[in-house]
């Protein structure tokens, strides 16, 4: 990987999170499962790459996300966001993983601008130096910083590349069976090691239970994944969208995230599957180089996503591309807006290669999916008008 060193600090950092994997690889018999290996370097406290105090977001950070490149984005969402508050006479917005707090200073002003019957813009962050630094940027009397999940209520939810980030469990099919692709420690470091779910390992039987699941489904639609094919799922996913889905008494959850529907993701083409890792603007393959410094995320699979909304009561009422999102959520009109506020011509280039990037499809056009999932109120997708993708779920 040809990118910058880590500092002294960032690298003892990085050795702390390694020995605490190799800890559990011990205890647990020299085997862990990918899901837990992701849990240990991404969200142990203290420890893993979101809890820990890196800059992740921006030119500082390991990579760049939609509302960084360009406020057009938050603009958007914003538009959309206020659609569905008035649709139900108001309400509460929660932002989870708000970041550098870039999405929610744009939509917190878009939203004062059209009188959006707003009654608290809600973040839920587990960082407490990326809480810091939002508490510095965002300075609004309607800013209210979570510790957990809230109560049910009237409410709004937008979520930004959070499901790709949940651990997630690798397997590779060989001799017509789905392994388990794990992690182990050897001579070189941390390492694949692949086995059988035939009881050895604890989630033996609940990855058995989901990949007969899913390789029934995929050959009824007509997929039959080849011999060394590797692919992943998300097994919290379930859980984690019916929590979400609890917090809405009535009202909406808008997701935003690299993905497919279920047929595209699990498919002959994508033999190595979804898995990326991200360290100081380098996208590599492999999640076990500087743990604890390197995001590392696999795509969604948005037909599971749709499942598990139903199951807990919501109604998927739009799914398209970032693209057509934006292009049918409001784009110009944002882009109109922008221009009357400044034309500084270093500005308006800066705008125009952040919506270039948010819109191109060897960009984040086509790769980032957005959901829209209802409850109780009547739909308000304009954005997801001009191009549906729902049948593809």
């Amino acid at each position: 990987m040809n990118a910058p060193k880590p500092d002294a600090a960032a690298a003892a950092h990085s050795r702390r999170v390694q020995d605490a994997v190799v800890d559990a690889i011990e205890a647990a018999g020299g085997w862990i499962s990918f899901a837990d290996y992701m849990q240990l370097v991404l969200h142990a406290p203290g420890l893993g790459y979101y809890s820990a105090g890196s800059t992740k977001f921006g030119a500082e950070g390991d990579f760049v996300t939609a509302p960084e490149l360009s406020p057009i984005f938050a603009g958007v969402c914003a538009r959309q966001i206020d659609r569905l508050l008035k649709a139900q006479g108001g309400g509460a917005l929660l932002e989870l993983g708000p970041g550098t707090g870039a999405f929610a200073v744009t939509a917190l002003e878009r939203l004062h601008q059209v009188a959006s019957p707003l009654l608290a813009y809600e973040m839920l962050e587990i960082s407490a130096d990326l809480r810091e630094r939002q508490r510095q940027h965002i300075r609004d009397p309607l800013a209210r910083w979570l510790d957990a999940l809230p109560t049910p209520a009237p409410r709004i939810v937008f979520a930004n590349e959070i499901i790709d980030a949940l651990p997630a469990e690798r397997f590779v099919v060989r001799e017509g069976g789905w392994w388990r692709l794990g992690v182990g420690w050897g001579e070189e470091g941390l390492e694949w090691r692949v086995r059988p779910a035939e009881g050895q390992a604890e989630g033996d039987a609940a990855f058995r239970a989901h990949a007969a699941m899913l390789a029934e489904d995929l050959q009824r639609r007509g997929v039959t994944l080849p011999e060394g094919y590797c692919g992943e799922w998300h097994p919290q996913l379930n859980e984690w969208v019916a929590a979400l889905a609890a917090t809405v008494e009535s009202g909406a959850i808008l997701f935003a995230d690299y993905g497919l529907p279920r047929t595209q993701l699990y498919h002959p083409d994508r033999m190595q599957g979804s898995l990326r890792c991200h360290y100081r603007h380098h996208a590599h393959g492999d999640p076990f180089a500087y743990p604890g410094l390197t995001d590392i995320t696999t795509w969604v699979d948005f037909s599971a996503v749709a499942e598990a909304s139903e199951a807990a009561g919501m109604q998927v009422v739009g799914f398209t591309t970032q693209t057509a999102f934006l292009l049918g959520g409001g784009l110009e009109a944002e882009l109109q807006l922008a221009a009357a506020l400044s034309n500084d011509p270093v500005q308006v280039a800066r705008r125009a290669a952040g919506v270039r990037q948010l819109m191109l499809p060897g960009e984040m056009g086509e790769a980032v999916k957005l959901m829209l999932l209802t409850r109780g109120i009547a739909a308000q997708g304009e954005a997801f008008g001009l191009r549906d993708l729902r049948d593809s779920l």
